[in-house]
């Protein structure tokens, strides 16, 4: 009877380790540089839509100023030329407003979504292919302004690609504001996502590859030192 007493309990030992295995695999890798993995990835990362890993041309020809206003409730839909733009509620000191931005592909694939202004970012940088459209809801104008590809060591919420908009490299990542919270994604084709979480932590360790592709949202911008 003892005996097996003695082997249920080991049993159930060895099972709650299997079981708890993986849990602490997240916890490790949560621990050591702020990356969530497994399922809580898939969750907050969702579907991905194909046009992120889309090339461009960066001379902005086509691209122009374009300013939406009024936005009628519950919100409006363009369609803006293919460029490289800004996207923001326009020159400091106006009246302060707060609303939404998401940029989805043709076939509805959400690119982008993020809060403007009160309670969320100044800002945000991304390629548009032409057919993307721009969505803007609780807000009464937003701008879209063509911006030149340069590299830079601090990148604002948006999407970037590794070599065009900042160097391949090591780097620490600082937050503008520890008071903000957000999530750096790291995109490359035929690999899965990686994501690292943005909050009450002075920095995380990342190496980043030529090709790749950046997408910050939630916080203001990033520096990458």
């Amino acid at each position: 009877m003892k005996q097996i007493l003695f082997l249920n309990i080991l049993t159930c030992f060895i099972l709650l380790i299997g079981c708890t295995s993986e849990a602490s695999e997240k916890v490790v890798q949560y621990q050591k540089n702020n990356e969530i993995i497994g399922e809580e990835r898939e969750e907050l990362i969702g579907e991905v839509s194909p046009t992120i890993y889309e090339t461009i041309q960066r001379t902005n020809e086509e691209a122009e100023e374009i300013l939406v206003s009024p936005i009628e409730r519950p919100g409006v839909g363009i369609t803006p030329p293919a460029g490289r733009y800004m996207i923001h509620t326009g020159e400091p000191g106006r009246v302060p407003q707060s609303g939404r931005v998401v940029v989805s592909d043709e076939n509805g694939v959400i690119l982008l979504e993020e809060v403007l202004g009160l309670g969320g970012v100044e800002r945000v940088t991304l390629n548009l292919n032409g057919s993307h459209e721009v969505y803007f809801d609780g807000l009464d104008w937003a701008y879209l302004t063509p911006v030149p590809t340069e590299q830079l060591n601090e990148l604002t919420a948006g999407i970037w690609e590794v070599g065009a908009d900042i160097a391949a490299g090591s780097y620490t990542v600082v937050a503008a504001s520890e008071l903000e919270f957000g999530y750096l994604q790291i995109f490359e084709e035929g690999n899965d996502p990686r994501i690292f979480e943005i909050i009450n932590s002075p920095s995380i360790q990342v190496e980043i590859k030529e090709g790749q592709i950046l997408k910050i949202n939630g916080v203001s911008y990033l520096k990458f030192e």
